[in-house]
């Protein structure tokens, strides 16, 4: 017992003050989940992916038009009068394609699947007959077919059908029955309370899960998980090697274009976005109007490119290193269970639940879509 023989203030002893607590506790919004909704929330990839069906694994059909180039195998130089070539892949091309090496153009007479050779008509053909390097590329331009020729049967590229499994999201709560009825400030009913803060909780570990999900079958001694973008994003790649440059998304942008994909979406860190608009607010491309009124420029929402508009996504959970354009048509969540609480048997003397959700991501078309990588902030 502390004893007091000078003036008391109201430092002396703190013990018996009252604490002044507001009734409403404030918690962070639900915006921690921006690509859950961009992608248009939890169960947008039904529709996207025509899903018809429940299922813990999902799978979806994808094709792809038949490619128009390879490269030459030749083993040596391809001369100025060689007519048969050996190239990678043969079963690309018929006869009549018109093909392109360097500036010389030829025309298909006969293609070999088994032994990948192609003969042409002639190396006078047009451009410039010239010798080529032992893997050059083999591009098809164009086709002239023999009049009345037989038909010829081209190649056809199997359709494919990516899948991934769902992965169950948990929450328990178990509050004491003296909990429950205390008295306190801003909580009327404790367990109430803490289960409408479940769902964000969860919400977000799946917005997480979209960037760092591994797709793993499971099984009964161990979990099953969606893969999340990185586990089908992996074709159009851009290392940034250190601070985000425009180049980089403009060149992860033109790789995506030439792929046949149109990106809409760029999904980035906003750490990272903030590097983003201080090339922006340092570029003496940009112009604005003067006003006196406001320091600096209005937010960025958009960015715009040589091939098209990209609407930013910035989420916190994104990591620092990577960005993602994505085509935001064919990138979705797909749910198995929507949230649902569970009220659980009662043992001793509190009041349990449990809060569950099964999801997973469909992500298709590797092609339409790009990644930035080795980004540092």
């Amino acid at each position: 017992m502390a004893v007091y023989d000078q003036q008391v203030t109201s430092y002396s002893d703190t013990t018996p003050h009252i604490r002044i607590v507001n009734d409403a506790i404030s918690l962070i919004d639900p915006v921690d989940t921006p690509l859950l909704v961009a992608l248009g929330g939890f169960d947008a990839a039904r529709s996207k992916f025509k899903i018809r069906g429940n299922g813990y694994k999902i799978e979806w059909l994808e094709d792809e038009y038949a490619p128009t180039s390879t490269t030459a195998n030749q083993g040596t130089t391809i001369t100025t009068n060689t007519t048969t070539l050996t190239v990678t892949d043969a079963s690309i091309f018929q006869p009549g394609h018109v093909i392109q090496i360097d500036s010389e153009y030829m025309v298909i007479d006969a293609i070999n699947t088994t032994n990948n050779t192609v003969t042409v008509f002639s190396r006078s053909y047009g451009g410039t007959n010239a010798t080529h390097a032992t893997t050059s590329t083999i591009e098809i331009v164009g086709m002239a077919r023999l009049e009345g020729d037989d038909a010829d049967y081209g190649s056809i590229v199997d359709i494919t059908a990516p899948y991934n499994y769902t992965a169950i999201f948990q929450k328990a709560l178990n509050v004491s029955g003296t909990q429950q009825v205390v008295d306190q400030y801003g909580i009327s009913d404790e367990f109430s309370y803490q289960a409408n803060k479940g769902i964000p909780e969860l919400s977000r570990l799946v917005e997480r899960a979209i960037f760092h999900g591994v797709r793993a079958a499971g099984s009964a001694t161990t979990p099953r998980s969606f893969g999340g973008l990185g586990t089908f994003i992996t074709d159009n790649t851009v290392d940034a090697g250190g601070a985000i440059a425009k180049s980089d998304i403009d060149n992860a942008m033109e790789y995506a274009m030439l792929d046949g994909g149109k990106p809409d979406l760029f999904v980035v860190n906003p750490s990272v976005m903030n590097d983003v608009r201080a090339l922006l607010d340092s570029s003496s491309f940009v112009r604005v109007d003067q006003e006196n009124s406001t320091f600096g420029m209005s937010a960025i929402t958009q960015m715009q490119t040589q091939y098209g508009n990209l609407r930013i996504v910035e989420s916190r959970w994104c990591p620092v290193s990577k960005a993602y354009l994505l085509d935001s048509r064919k990138v979705g969540l797909y749910t198995l269970r929507a949230y649902q609480w569970y009220e659980l048997a009662k043992t001793g003397d509190s009041k349990k639940g449990e809060l569950v959700g099964e999801f997973s991501l469909a992500v298709s078309n590797d092609k339409a879509h790009a990644l930035i990588s080795g980004i540092t902030s």
